[in-house]
This record gives C-alpha cells, structure tokens and sequence, in this order.
C-alpha cells in the first residue's frame, strides 16, 4: 500500500509574506503572552486563545510562537473546514499547534468536532488564534467544544503604540533597502497607519513604487495611496 500523501503537500500551505522575524516588535503584553505560553503551554496539553481585531498582529505573534517552541503553524483561513478533519488526523499529538483565523472553521460542524477531538488527544500546547473570544455568545457551535474554550486561558491582543509602529516602519524599509527623502519622512512620521497590517500593505506599496521604473516616492502619491489605506 502506498504511504498517505502528506497534507502539507496537497495544500501547499506557506507562511503568509511580510512576516519577517528580523522585524518582530515585542511589546509588554507579547512579552505576557510568550512567557505564558512557555511556562504553561510548552510540554504540557494546556491551551491559550488570543483574540482582537483583525490587523493588530495575531499572525505575527502566532508565527513567532511557533518559531520559538519549535511548534506547528496552520492558517485555518487556507484550509477548507471539510479539510479540518483531515489535517488534524495526519498531525503529531505530540508536537504543539498554533491554528490562525480558527473563526473560519467555526460553525462547520465537522471542523468542531474534528478540532474536539484533537484537543482531547493532544499531548502538547494549543494556541487558537481568533478576531472574537471564545465567550462571545454563539461563536463556538458544538457545546463540548465550547465548554473547552471556555475554560482555556483568553487573552486579548491590542494593536502597536505609535513608537512600535514607527520602529516596524522602519525596519521594513530598511529590509527592502528602501530610503526615502527626509522630506517624505517627515511627512509620513504623524500619518503612518495605526494599524500593523495597513502599515505592511503601505510597506509594499512604497517598495513597488520605487521599483518601477526606479521612481522617488513622492509626497502627492503618498497623500493618495494614505487616503486608499484609509
């Protein structure tokens, strides 16, 4: 009989681009997190779900856990809930997990009930990752699994103080080999986006500008390009 084709291969699942660990910002409340989950998670079938709104950096601590523990790291959001089940039976139990964007397979039931079962056979930490809490009324379907969630350590994720943000910014630039005149550093400074993840769609906008036809970035195309970003 011939060996199962690893899931991995038929999902062609990658770490999302712009997540660069050179540019990680740690924060208090990273710094928290990290150290909860390596005193309390790490060797031990405990669980921590990290909830807060989209853009702040959940994906970023999530990948940054997984690095650091040596632990698996899945998308939910690139993997079709009727695939849940199938991924989570070809995994080691023994190895931990983080699973991003797990809101995305909530209210598929047999997504729940796959994730249920893993949970109670995992032999390592779990870290979900999700925009709502687990608490929020209706937001876990299968009470067995909710019951769960309940019960793990929730903690909110905020997004980056101005100065983090700033300190992102420019790391970035500085990875793409990216200089801009002081001019438009002064501009940017009090405008930047207080949200990570517009500031790394503002990041790449800025390197494919330049690029093309090795243009300077400008004042007046970054007045529309912040209005597009909102």
């Amino acid at each position: 009989m011939n060996p199962k084709k690893p899931i991995q291969e038929i999902l062609h699942l990658e770490k999302p681009a712009g997540y660069s660990g050179a540019c990680w910002v740690e924060t208090d409340q990273h710094r928290l997190i990290l150290s909860q989950v390596s005193e309390s998670l790490v060797g031990q079938s405990a669980e921590l779900w990290i909830h807060g709104p989209e853009g702040v950096g959940k994906t970023h601590l999530g990948l940054v856990i997984a690095d650091r523990c040596q632990w698996s790291y899945y998308d939910c959001g690139d993997i079709q809930p009727d695939l849940a089940s199938e991924l989570l039976e070809w995994l080691d139990i023994g190895v931990g997990l983080v699973l991003d964007r797990v809101d995305c397979w909530l209210h598929h039931a047999e997504a729940e009930a796959a994730l249920f079962s893993w949970w109670k056979r995992k032999e390592n930490g779990l870290v979900l990752i999700s925009t709502l809490s687990p608490r929020v009324e209706g937001q876990v379907s299968l009470p067995d699994l909710a019951s769960r969630a309940h019960a793990s350590m929730i903690l909110p994720l905020d997004g980056l103080a101005d100065s983090h943000l700033a300190e992102l910014f420019r790391c970035q630039l500085s990875l793409l080999n990216v200089e801009l005149t002081p001019e438009v550093s002064r501009f940017l400074g009090p405008r930047l986006p207080r949200n990570p993840r517009k500031l790394m769609q503002l990041v790449r906008s800025i390197d494919q500008e330049s690029l093309r036809d090795q243009r300077k970035i400008t004042i007046p195309w970054l007045k529309q390009l912040l209005l597009k970003l909102g």
